[in-house]
């Protein structure tokens, strides 16, 4: 069951943020600091994806002993 919820916090989470939020967000006209809200997404999530592996590691591999 661990590894259930690591492959979806640390694959499962950032995948759903950007393949299947992405197109939705593509459509939208909304800037933020006349940046397009779709490359603010893409770029948030390049630091999104490196803290969803850190909450996989401190919270499942941290002490463990794989070999």
């Amino acid at each position: 069951m661990k590894d259930v919820w690591r492959v979806g916090v640390g694959v499962g989470v950032p995948f759903a943020a950007i393949v299947l939020l992405l197109p939705i967000l593509s459509s939208s006209r909304l800037l933020i600091f006349g940046v397009p809200l779709v490359v603010c997404w893409l770029f948030g999530w390049f630091f999104l994806t490196s803290l969803c592996l850190v909450v996989v590691w401190l919270a499942f591999d941290r002490g463990g002993d794989d070999g």
